[in-house]
């Protein structure tokens, strides 16, 4: 079973779309309702974690943690707080504009591993800024959990993809696999 975490309108084929009303990552009674005695083989979360405080984010990794079945991976995604673009961080600020008025935290690499770290996952990044505004990337399979708000499929950027043009959108994106 593979899952979507706060799914909103996504929707990707082999994946089961959940939405907070069905797995609230703050509430363990919503997951033991959803999986009794089940685990799940992967879980995907694009850019929900902000919402969360860290200390809330903690808990829920934690929580996500013991749903998930040894060897299993929850691939997360948040707005990159290192992002050259200021018009970008502007968007995604704590407390920003839009969809972004109920942000809680502006995520680095280096602040969003150690939530997952901690919560006893091993971590691999897979796309995100350093704080010297250069991008990192590793090589990911989107079968294996498809964020749209990546290099990869991202709209946005379809020129930087091509050599041309500055990065449009993208997210810290994570690998967290349970030992």
């Amino acid at each position: 079973m593979r899952v979507i975490l706060g799914a909103g309108e996504q929707r990707w084929d082999g994946w089961v779309p959940t939405q907070r009303a069905e797995l609230d990552l703050l509430d363990p009674d919503t997951f033991v309702a959803f999986f009794s005695d089940r685990r799940a083989d992967a879980f995907l979360c694009e850019h929900v974690w902000e919402h969360l405080t860290v200390e809330e984010g903690e808990r829920a990794a934690r929580l996500v943690f013991g749903y998930l079945k040894p060897g299993g991976v929850l691939r997360v995604a948040v707005p990159d707080g290192h992002h050259p673009d200021p018009a970008y961080r502007a968007l995604v600020a704590v407390h920003g504009p839009g969809p972004a008025h109920d942000h809680e935290v502006l995520y680095t690499l280096e602040t969003l591993v150690p939530v997952f770290t901690r919560a006893g996952f091993d971590v691999q990044p897979l796309e995100w800024w350093d704080a010297a505004g250069t991008f990192h990337h590793v090589p990911w399979q989107v079968k294996d959990g498809p964020i749209y708000r990546s290099r990869l499929l991202d709209h946005r950027n379809a020129e930087w993809r091509e050599g041309r043009g500055g990065p449009g959108f993208t997210s810290v994106i994570l690998d967290c696999r349970r030992p």
